[in-house]
């Protein structure tokens, strides 16, 4: 009974040793693995076509001495100093689709391969129609949205100005406050009015005037708002030299 508890002990021990040893290595096979990654320097890249200057980069064990790299299984260039990466252009081969690959020596004798990017060479003319077919669709939407929501801002706030009264409370709304650039005066951004990314499109609504207005802190807005009622307040004329005249003379009748 005693010789089977100690084979199970055994069993047990090297079964503890293996696993341990296994975390410590890390997955098996996961040290050799060779990563190649294919990104943009300048020029076209979109639904696996590209065109101008690539750059081409491996990731993989740390004892890299040299990587190859491989345009449909012939040599590139061979990079022998880190970071082993490589950049060309792509108008210096065919047209077409290709494979990329990566052949990488250890300092250890291993030869290890690299994942294969499959992609297709196109020409700058190419490249630009593409681009136009996404980008005029994308840019007809956003004029239309644009155009929708100015048009909407107009009809909601209707054609006139606003006749409220200087130094009145404010409610600024989600989008914040905004000062006119035009007019001075403080006034609540609308929600779905056009953002241009250094404001919104806005139409005053005491001046009337369209501009582009950034939201405004709470300083500047109560600041405005002050402003506002000080030059509302009445102001005395002074008085003209025949006035004062006048007024001096009937003075001394009384001393």
């Amino acid at each position: 009974m005693s010789n089977v508890k100690s084979q199970i002990s055994k069993v047990v021990i090297a079964i503890t040793v293996l696993a341990i040893g296994l975390s410590l290595a890390g997955p098996v096979g996961a040290q050799d693995e060779v990563r190649l990654s294919l990104s943009k320097v300048w020029g076209f890249s979109m639904g696996g076509q590209v065109q101008g200057l690539m750059h081409l980069s491996v990731s993989g064990p740390q004892d890299i001495t040299s990587v190859r790299f491989e345009l449909d299984s012939e040599e590139i260039a061979t990079v022998t100093q880190p970071p082993f990466a490589l950049q060309f252009s792509t108008d210096k081969y065919p047209r077409g689709r290709h494979r990329l690959s990566a052949t990488v020596q250890t300092s250890g004798g291993r030869t290890l391969q690299s994942n294969t990017i499959s992609v297709e060479f196109v020409s700058a003319e190419e490249g630009w129609q593409v681009a136009q077919r996404i980008m005029i669709p994308l840019l007809v939407i956003v004029i239309v949205v644009i155009l929708v929501s100015t048009v909407g801002q107009f009809l909601l706030s209707g054609h006139g100005t606003q006749r409220l009264e200087p130094g009145v409370p404010r409610h600024y709304g989600l989008a914040g406050g905004a000062i006119c650039p035009k007019c001075e005066r403080p006034f609540a951004r609308h929600v779905f009015s056009p953002n241009l990314l250094v404001g919104k499109l806005e139409r005053c609504p005491y001046c009337g005037k369209w501009s582009v207005v950034p939201q405004a802190s709470r300083e500047a807005l109560a600041a405005a708002e002050a402003a506002e009622a000080e030059a509302s307040k009445p102001t005395v004329p002074e008085a003209s030299p025949e006035e004062k005249l006048r007024r001096q003379l009937e003075e001394s009748q009384y001393q």
